[in-house]
Order: C-alpha cells, then structure tokens, then sequence
C-alpha cells in the first residue's frame, strides 16, 4: 500500500514537471514570436523579401532580423545557435538585444563586420562559451552592392548572371576569445536590378532522408540553378517542396530557416 502511494505521488510530481516545463517552453516561444519579424514587416520599394523558419521544437536557435536604414538600404542578419531549445532561444534572444541595439549606432550598421565585432564583445561579457554562426549583410540600391560578412555560416547563394557561393569570412561569433587576432572586414559584390539572394540554415542542408544522405550544398545549389530565371518567392518554393520530398518519412533534426532577397526595382 505504501509503494503505492509513494508510486502515485511520483506520478503527481512528475505531472507537474512536465506541466510547469511546458509552461516556460511556451513563454518561450511567445517571446519567440514576438522578436522575430514576420515576412509582411519587409518594407522597401526596391528589394522583395522571402522568408521561413521551422524551429525543431516549439522554439529554436535560428533567428533573422531587418532594419531599413537611410537611403533605401537595407541591413538582414541570421543567426543560427548552437543547440535546441530554451538554451539557444535564450542566445537568439541576445542576439536580438545586440542587433537592435548596434543598429543606433550610424557606423555600426553600416558595416556587417563591424556588427559581428560588437555581437562578439557583447556575447563574451555576458555569455562565455557561446557560439553561434551568423550571416549579415547591408543592401544598398544607390551603389547596387550587397556588403556582409559571414561568421562560420553556410555560404549564402547569389544569383546573377551565374551561381556565387559566398563563403564564410569569419570564424563563428563567439570565438574570439580563442584566438589571437580577427580581421573584421567586409565584402561588397555588385547586386543589380534582377538578382537574388538565397540564405539559410545549416538545418536545410545538412537533413537527412531515409537512407541517411544529405540534402546536401550541391542539392541546393542545383536547384537554384534549375529554378534562377524564376521570382524569388518561386525558387525558395522549389527549394522547400524538394526538401519536403527528400526528408519524407524522417522526423526533423535541426531548426530550418530559408531567406530569400531580390532586387527589382
């Protein structure tokens, strides 16, 4: 009778873990909600924006912002945190407070390098041992250029006359700490009327199917090129209803995060 009891109250105890952490997993993923910005927020009369994000759980560590800057340009980033969860929500919501913040800031948001360097003193004094992958970029339809850097992230794609993989130019944020001196510039390649941009995830290309493959940076990249002559709405569809195809019958294992920019002026 008495292991009964105690098996009940075990039981009871258990439920209310279960309750209380389903509480906080959605207190997270409201905040969630709220800081990240929803495609319809894109305001501009130059650039078109696509944008999805599929958290692994209820909240993820992938995350993207904007910011419409003088003369009709544009600064993105996105971010991926190492992890799931609470514990990487908590990071992108860091990133967050950094992103918003640097962008008062007339020099700093002008210059993606410069933004990676604030996100890197600001994360070592408050969260040590943190790393995270970024990509920020600054459009600017006067020079028609597209200024980033990447910070350990996926090659970003763009799309012009042909297929340019832009690789990453900087360790991942967080790093710093480990290593004796970054060079913190930018690169600036031409973006004209009627390119595209494709940035992600590496939830994107590194899902499997059933027989363990890899969506892989080759896939991707093939169907981009199938699809380049088409909008920019048209070939991130593709990307994803080929994504769906290939990770059928397997169950997620990373947050997926697919942008997509076009310039048409």
């Amino acid at each position: 009778m008495k292991s009964e009891v105690r098996n009940l109250e075990s039981i009871k105890e258990y439920s209310e873990l279960v309750s209380l952490f389903d509480k906080q997993l959605q207190f997270a993923q409201n905040i969630q909600k709220k800081i990240i910005p929803q495609p319809s927020e894109f305001v501009s009369d130059t650039y078109h924006l696509y944008a999805m994000l599929k958290p692994f759980r209820k909240v993820g560590g992938d995350f993207y912002d904007f910011h419409n800057l003088d003369e009709d340009k544009i600064s993105l980033i996105l971010a991926d945190a190492t992890g799931h969860g609470i514990d990487a929500a908590m990071i992108t919501s860091m990133v967050k407070l950094i992103y918003s913040y640097a962008m008062e800031n007339e020099l700093v948001r002008e210059h993606p390098s410069m933004l990676m360097q604030r996100m890197e003193r600001d994360i070592e004094k408050q969260l040590t041992s943190t790393y995270f992958s970024a990509f920020a970029l600054v459009l600017d339809p006067g020079a028609n250029t597209l200024r980033y850097a990447n910070a350990g992230h996926p090659s970003a794609i763009l799309v012009g006359d042909d297929i340019t993989l832009l690789k990453p130019s900087l360790p991942l944020v967080g790093l710093h700490q480990l290593m004796s001196s970054i060079n913190y510039q930018d690169i600036t390649v031409p973006f004209k009327n009627g390119d595209k941009f494709i940035i992600f995830t590496d939830g994107l290309i590194d899902a499997q199917n059933t027989s363990n493959e890899l969506f892989s940076m080759e896939r991707l990249t093939e169907i981009v090129k199938k699809h380049m002559t088409h909008p920019i709405n048209t070939i991130c569809q593709e990307i994803l209803k080929e994504y769906n195809l290939f990770t059928e019958g397997t169950d997620d294992m990373d947050d997926v995060c697919l942008l997509g920019i076009e310039y048409d002026d």
